[in-house]
């Protein structure tokens, strides 16, 4: 269930930025994302790293997000929809996203 729960974090965390302000609306959308990433992907993933479920690399790749979204909360105007759209940071942090998805839904079928 940890396993389902990462996958569908990441698809929300990896969506095009139209697509994440559709989901959340009625939320602060860069701030839902970044909360749920940090506070409840991040420690599922270390549970699942923990239990052998995922990867060093994968469980590093999370860490990684999780360190550029630390870096990103230092700068107020990363933080609002345009900034959502429009920055190389919030792109670099889907792409990132995308590909841990892309990784770890390739082995879902030996985990779930």
């Amino acid at each position: 269930m940890l396993y389902d729960r990462v996958i569908e974090n990441l698809q929300e965390f990896s969506m095009s930025p139209e697509d994440q302000i559709k989901q959340l609306k009625g939320f602060s959308v860069a701030d839902e994302l970044a909360s749920d990433f940090s506070d409840i992907t991040l420690n599922y993933a270390k549970e699942l790293f923990e239990n052998a479920w995922i990867t060093t690399k994968q469980y590093q790749q999370f860490l990684s997000i999780d360190e550029r979204l630390d870096d990103m909360s230092k700068n107020k105007a990363l933080w609002c929809k345009e900034a959502l759209k429009d920055t190389s940071e919030w792109n670099k942090c889907r792409k990132t996203g995308a590909k841990l998805l892309a990784s770890l839904e390739g082995g879902r079928s030996t985990y779930s």
